[in-house]
């Protein structure tokens, strides 16, 4: 297996890390003790879940952008994929009828065609009117949220809820925790990452999305390793001429791509309803805040499958370790954005020397 990060990456986050630590040392915070609190708050006990609590999403939603942006096609519709299938996700679960894991396989597959067919519109408009993938993607966001909104404002409410969001899914129709409480393998849990991790495997929402998003990953690598689609996104997506030339079928790979990239989507926007909101509410797969992280995932990673798992538990550690420290020294925790978002301007800046040397060379 190639390196999970390119040496350029490993670069920035050591870069970045020089300049916070210069940044805190200047307001007068010893950043070896703000760094230390950040890793403790984040990679053990209750903080270690959380942080994969919120790295599930995060990694799925990446994954599900990897299949176009490997070969060469920017997708930037992943968010509204997103709350479609969430949306279309729970309306099955709340209708069809039969046993509990029979729904939920069930709602899992309605989320990823209503959001397939929704990702596969801005290949369709590239080809019938030669407009860019990535700005209908993007722009086809907003309808889809919106038309989410208007759904369940008017035909989806609960109308004993005071919250604009549908009714409450059945306990039975729920994604479970992956460890139940009181269970062996929870105390097995506790003994690894501290006696308060079990309990708050249980309430942090860590639960059988987790599988879900293991076996996107192995999908992910299979079709990328072993079947001619994978071979034909990443010819594509080196030299698009080459591609032409060498007989790829260009339109298919890139429909295809887009397609099985936006079911992904909208599996985990389900994964998310099913495993922590219990019903769908407006604004609550939105503004999660989680198809933009994914993006930056996508960058971080090069959006390679191993990188992306990598780079969103990195992002997620982030987020979840900048709460720690807000908590113990009262810094503010967009510190962690800052952070962020310095690794992804160097990562960016990089290719841009590297032309730059070339063309003075």
């Amino acid at each position: 297996m190639a390196a999970v990060l390119s040496e350029g990456t490993v670069a920035a986050v050591a870069l970045t890390a020089v300049l916070v630590a210069v940044l805190l040392l200047a307001t007068g915070y010893d950043p070896l003790q703000v760094y230390a609190t950040m890793v403790e708050g984040s990679l053990t006990g209750a903080g270690l879940v959380t942080t994969l609590q919120q790295a599930v999403p995060v990694i799925g939603l990446a994954l599900a952008l990897c299949f176009s942006f490997r070969a060469g096609v920017f997708n930037l519709g992943g968010e509204g994929q997103f709350v479609l299938g969430g949306c279309a996700g729970t309306v099955a679960a709340l209708a069809l009828p039969g046993p509990g894991i029979v729904v939920i396989v069930a709602a899992m597959a309605v989320a990823a065609l209503v959001a397939a067919a929704w990702a596969a519109v801005p290949p369709l408009l590239q080809e019938r009117l030669d407009a860019p993938i990535f700005v209908t993607s993007l722009l086809l966001n907003y309808p889809a949220i919106a038309l989410t909104s208007y759904a369940v404002k008017t035909w989806l409410k609960d109308p004993a809820s005071s919250l604009m969001a549908t009714r409450r899914v059945a306990e039975s129709r729920r994604i479970g925790p992956l460890i139940p409480a009181g269970s062996g393998p929870g105390r097995t849990v506790a003994g690894l990452f501290g006696p308060d991790s079990a309990p708050a495997l249980i309430t942090s929402g860590l639960s059988w999305s987790l599988v879900v998003v293991a076996a996107v990953l192995a999908l992910t690598l299979f079709a990328g390793a072993r079947l001619p689609v994978g071979l034909e996104a990443r010819i594509l997506g080196l030299n698009p001429l080459l591609a032409r030339h060498t007989g790829v079928n260009v339109a298919r790979v890139i429909r295809s791509h887009m397609v099985i990239g936006g079911a992904i989507a909208g599996v985990v926007g389900t994964c998310v309803v099913l495993s922590s909101h219990y019903r769908f509410i407006d604004g609550g797969l939105d503004g999660t805040g989680y198809a933009v992280t994914a993006l930056l995932v996508v960058l971080l990673g090069r959006s390679g499958p191993w990188g992306v798992v990598v780079a969103g538990f990195f992002f997620s550690a982030l987020t979840v370790g900048g709460q720690a420290m807000e908590r113990e020294y009262g810094l503010s925790s967009h510190l962690s954005i800052i952070i962020q978002a310095l690794v992804i301007f160097l990562v960016t800046l990089r290719p841009t020397r590297a032309r730059s040397a070339r063309w003075t060379s």
